[in-house]
């Protein structure tokens, strides 16, 4: 570098500050440290940082409210947010405040390094955006403008090389498809200054940054590649949204989705079931068979399941070996019967090495007296009942049954 980038670290561990600090240092960055997140910001506001590096917690204001400031004070600056708690709603809602990445410790420090370096490619981009606003055929990515009638007037030799074909395509190219109401809203004024649209080609997704030129009356659109900044912002969601081992949704994620249905159907009317189900004696697979023949049992089971149930039916793990299916439309007399398919197929199978496994299920139907403590107590009393009639059987429980 010919001119250094400035690395902001923030972060109240001393330690952590200093060897961030003198690895950024060796890789040829300047570098600048905070311990609070005052001192971040006054740190900002003394201009050329290129990049923060934010501690999610910080003793004396939230991480995010630290990056809140500093983009105001710095827009272009891009921020990493560092945590020790893995907290992935924390990172989704970082990334959706325009966070570039999120690592939670202890992180990879290649990884790191390798983010950081994008987001200082992404500042200078940027940056670069704006220094060759008037001489788009000298800008390193591509340059498209559209006349007043929406129709490609110009491209620079970066957009002709990345999109060979948007000179003959046009406005029908899948990069300027579904722009036509946003661009009109530019130039007729509805919209002002600069605006963001992305767009995904083929597997690729381009943001782009649209600007209307008044004094020529034109659109310059300048196309970043965000292709690997959204994917990192899918794996987080994944992460946060998914059971790792399974690939099915999580507890978390669940609750959310179940609480959505059960408005849906007290407000509507509609049926809904709940079944809950538990791998009978899996604590003994565990330990005559060890933890990764287990996974596996987990991961069969769950396929098995996926096979037999409706595409509109959502199965999660509940934890550990319990699981759940919430049947949306269902009434008793399907969800009765698809436990029992479930039951039946799951016993029927042949697992390697312990041959063959029960499960037990507890089915309910959710009532508009329902809450959601209710719903799940119920079909948590349902599976318990499975469990004390011997295990291997399907039980249903009404909130009548219950009560007695």
């Amino acid at each position: 570098m010919n001119v250094k980038e400035k690395i902001l670290v923030v972060d109240d561990d001393p330690h952590i500050r200093k060897t961030l600090a003198d690895i950024l240092k060796v890789k040829g960055y300047e570098t600048a440290i905070a311990g609070t997140g005052a001192e971040a910001i006054a740190a900002a506001e003394q201009g050329d940082i290129s990049l923060a590096l934010i501690d999610l917690i910080l003793p004396d204001m939230p991480g995010l409210e630290v990056m809140a400031y500093i983009r105001m004070i710095s827009p272009f600056t891009e921020i990493i947010i560092l945590t020790g708690h893995a907290s992935l709603d924390t990172a989704i809602k970082a990334t959706g405040q325009g966070a570039f990445s999120y690592r939670i410790k202890p992180y990879n420090m290649d990884e790191l390094l390798q983010d950081i370096r994008h987001g200082v490619e992404r500042r200078q981009a940027k940056e670069e955006i704006l220094r060759l606003a008037s001489f788009p055929g000298l800008h390193p990515s591509p340059v498209i403008e559209l006349d007043s009638a929406g129709e490609v007037s110009y491209l620079n030799p970066a957009a002709e090389r990345v999109f060979p074909d948007l000179g003959v395509l046009g406005k029908l190219h899948p990069l300027l498809q579904c722009s036509a109401e946003l661009f009109e809203d530019l130039r007729l004024g509805r919209q002002r200054g600069e605006t963001l649209h992305e767009v995904e080609v083929g597997d690729a997704t381009y943001e782009l940054h649209i600007y209307y030129v008044q004094d020529v009356d034109l659109l310059r659109i300048y196309v970043m590649d965000i292709t690997k900044r959204k994917r990192n912002e899918e794996e987080i969601y994944l992460l946060a949204t998914t059971d790792s081992l399974t690939g099915i949704t999580n507890r978390r994620e669940f609750t959310t989705i179940l609480e959505r249905e059960m408005d849906q159907a007290k407000r509507y009317g509609t049926p809904m079931a709940l079944v809950m189900y538990d791998l009978d004696n899996f604590k003994n697979v565990n330990d005559t068979f060890g933890h990764d023949v287990g996974d596996y049992v987990l991961q069969t089971v769950t396929g098995l399941v996926k096979q037999n149930i409706r595409a509109t039916d959502i199965v999660a793990r509940w934890g550990g070996e319990e699981f759940m299916v919430l049947m949306p439309q269902a009434d008793i007399q399907s969800a009765r019967n698809t436990a029992e398919k479930l039951r039946l197929a799951i016993a029927g199978h042949h697992f390697d090495q312990i041959n063959e496994l029960t499960v037990s299920f507890g089915v309910v139907i959710f009532e508009a007296q329902d809450d959601l403590t209710s719903l799940l107590k119920r079909a948590d009393d349902a599976l318990y009942l499975a469990k004390k009639r011997g295990r291997n059987r399907v039980e249903i429980l009404t909130r009548e049954i219950a009560s007695h």
